[in-house]
């Protein structure tokens, strides 16, 4: 149980940090491709993982769009940053 709940508090760590860095490299008026990098690849090692660890497609499929989700919200914090720069 222990294991658990420290492996989800690493993982909202790395989910907060990683939304906090898109942020920034949009604040520092990065390119529209650094901006893109954290979101895709987020998304692949998301689907990899899900892919490997699912046996079932429901699982799957749940995983996928929540990975998707959560690459929209790095783009938009990034676009965000840079939204708040260009001001």
């Amino acid at each position: 149980m222990v294991t658990i709940i420290m492996i989800g508090v690493v993982i909202i760590g790395i989910t907060l940090g990683l939304g906090f860095w898109s942020y920034l490299l949009g604040k520092r008026n990065q390119s529209n491709f650094v901006g893109t990098i954290i979101p895709i690849a987020y998304f692949v090692v998301r689907t990899v993982l899900a892919a490997t660890t699912q046996n079932t497609t429901h699982g799957l499929v749940s995983s996928l769009v929540g990975s998707l989700l959560f690459s929209l919200v790095y783009y938009g914090l990034f676009a965000w940053g840079k939204h708040r720069t260009n001001k």
